[in-house]
């Protein structure tokens, strides 16, 4: 068997019907030489049952814990694989067959590259129910600066890290996305980090996985606190560790989430979109509250 040269990490918890889906899609790969891990934060067997069917195939390795966090299971991911190269999804996406050659052709092409973010695409659904949160890029782009991250915005159902320089900036924060202190924002915060370290960041159309995580609008509004509260939070860190050249990520996203409730005050209508300005500088206070790693750029 070969020595992988890519590995997949997957977190789960309680979703063996969609995750057998994705780990299905993974091993239908073309690449020559991969392996899976799958980081089970399952309350139940649901999801070792589920991935049953493909316990022969030894590129697969389940590994279930007793903690919880999106970023804790990927940290543990990154130390156990074996690759130079991390592709990571969720556990209810699909990706396409070619998925794990692409990423790695894309991230050898830029060699100072530690993040890549590919194409996230919703899957079908009804639009007048609620949506599937994606993200796409139109053109490759090779972000080396702050002031040019505004154009790779990348979610963490699509991306590929490079392992070592990774490990070097100290992993994901613990703190961010699901499980943490911050429930959201991990996958963002590590393309900062990796920039603020003087690696470069890539967004490519390349590839895309397709994302069946469909909330309802109701949820959404949940999901949308939850998220730019994490955002907040992820952009007052670089700032108050001294790197104030992070004040630009501020800047960027205040404007239109800003913009929005004033525009409509300005229309004598009641403020849409304040909800999410509220959720952000929630997010910057508590984390101007919270003790932070200076070197490592992550919460204690």
């Amino acid at each position: 068997m070969l020595l992988p040269t890519i590995s997949v990490v997957i977190c789960t918890s309680d979703r063996g019907g969609t995750v057998a889906d994705t780990v299905a899609s993974i091993l239908a790969n073309d690449h020559p030489a991969f392996e899976v891990f799958v980081i089970d934060q399952s309350s139940d067997a649901g999801t070792f049952q589920a991935l049953q069917q493909f316990h022969h195939d030894r590129r697969l390795h389940y590994v279930p814990v007793r903690f919880k966090g999106w970023a804790k299971g990927h940290n543990l991911g990154l130390r156990i694989a074996r690759s130079p190269l991390i592709a990571i999804t969720d556990d209810d996406c699909v990706v396409p067959p070619d998925w794990l050659r692409i990423l790695e052709t894309e991230m050898g092409t830029e060699p100072h590259a530690a993040v890549l973010y590919c194409n996230v695409l919703p899957g079908p659904h009804d639009p007048s129910a609620g949506f599937v949160p994606g993200f796409q890029c139109t053109r490759r782009v090779v972000v080396n600066t702050l002031r040019e991250k505004w154009y790779v915005r990348g979610i963490g159902a699509g991306m590929a890290i490079h392992r070592e320089r990774i490990l070097e900036i100290g992993g994901f924060d613990e703190s961010l996305g699901p499980g943490g202190t911050f429930k959201s924002a991990a996958d963002v915060d590590i393309a900062i980090r990796a920039i603020l370290a003087g690696w470069s960041v890539v967004g490519t159309p390349a590839t895309s996985v397709i994302h069946y995580g469909f909330r309802t609008w109701q949820e959404g509004r949940r999901l949308t606190a939850r998220n730019w509260e994490g955002l907040g939070a992820a952009f007052i860190k670089p700032v108050k560790a001294g790197y104030f050249e992070a004040g630009i990520l501020l800047w960027y996203e205040l404007q239109p989430v800003l913009l929005e409730p004033l525009l409509s005050l300005s229309h004598l209508q009641r403020p849409h979109g304040l909800g999410r300005f509220v959720a952000f500088m929630r997010g910057c206070l508590r984390g101007l509250l919270h003790h932070i790693d200076r070197k490592r750029l992550v919460y204690l």
